[in-house]
């Protein structure tokens, strides 16, 4: 059942998660930001775009509903479009919300799946606004806890970084984020995102505060863990699977990660994964 306040329609999806906390999915990059201008709010955007290395403009702007609209989104037109996602607070929400900051960042590749989740669902009927829902609140939650953890990209230069290379260095992370299965190198991966490789390490430091060798490390063990503990697999079947040719080197790895080889993790359920992040 909808209420008056769960309205979907040409200009997209409204619905309220909690008292002072509405959503407002749009799919035309100018979702209706209809409440008082100095209201807060959180907005995911994710343009498609027919050139580039990403393919994808994805970007997290904090700040009020004024601040918003005076930084529009460019029109879809004939291209591939832009969706957004846009949380706005009043109330005990507005005051919360305003601790976040304000400001672009780059919306990460775990948050704009969430986006996608949220605002195309493959779930129909009466289970599609609920699902809707519950992945609009996760989203805002990671929001709030990256945002609380410093742990968002500014979509602006640094000391040793332009624009352009910022962009090239999130293209960098994204490639590792969606090919760590594979046999990655510097070379590789500053090949593919247009990067030398004194840039692509010192970026990762400056930037991410990790080396290029540990962020793929994270994505490929993370991925190992999960197969652990949620199929029978064979270990060196999960190792390959996570992009390890050696099952000794593999078994290291997520020894020195975790605390326990992959088959006492397995036997555990998985329950260290906590204690050892």
């Amino acid at each position: 059942m909808q209420t008056t306040h769960d309205m979907i329609d040409d200009a997209g999806v409204q619905l309220d998660l909690e008292p002072g906390l509405r959503v407002l999915i749009g799919r035309d990059g100018k979702p209706p930001l209809i409440d008082a201008a100095d209201a807060r709010a959180v907005r995911c955007a994710i343009e498609w775009q027919a050139t580039g290395r990403r393919g994808t403009n994805a970007t997290l702007t904090l700040g009020s509903v004024a601040e918003l609209t005076a930084r529009p989104l460019p029109c879809s037109g004939d291209g591939p479009g832009v969706l957004t996602v846009t949380f706005v607070a009043t109330g005990e929400f507005q005051h919360f919300f305003a601790d976040l900051g304000a400001g672009d960042f780059y919306l990460p590749d775990a948050l704009s799946a969430l986006v996608m989740a949220a605002a195309t669902p493959s779930i129909t009927g009466f289970a599609r606004t609920l699902y809707q829902r519950a992945k609009c609140q996760e989203l805002i939650c990671e929001v709030i806890d990256r945002a609380g953890r410093a742990d968002l990209v500014p979509q602006s230069s640094t000391a040793s970084l332009s624009l352009q290379e910022m962009e090239r260095l999130m293209a960098a992370r994204q490639v590792i984020a969606t090919r760590f299965d594979e046999k990655l190198t510097l070379s590789t991966i500053g090949r593919i995102a247009g990067l030398n490789r004194a840039k692509l390490t010192q970026g990762f430091r400056e930037v991410f505060g990790q080396t290029v060798a540990d962020c793929l490390a994270e994505h490929r063990l993370s991925k190992a863990a999960a197969d652990l503990t949620a199929t029978s697999r064979p270990v060196s079947v999960v190792g390959y699977g996570a992009g390890y040719l050696n099952n000794a080197s593999f078994a290291r790895a997520f020894t020195k990660r975790f605390g326990l080889c992959p088959t006492e993790f397995r036997r555990a359920g998985g329950r260290v994964a906590a204690a050892a992040a």
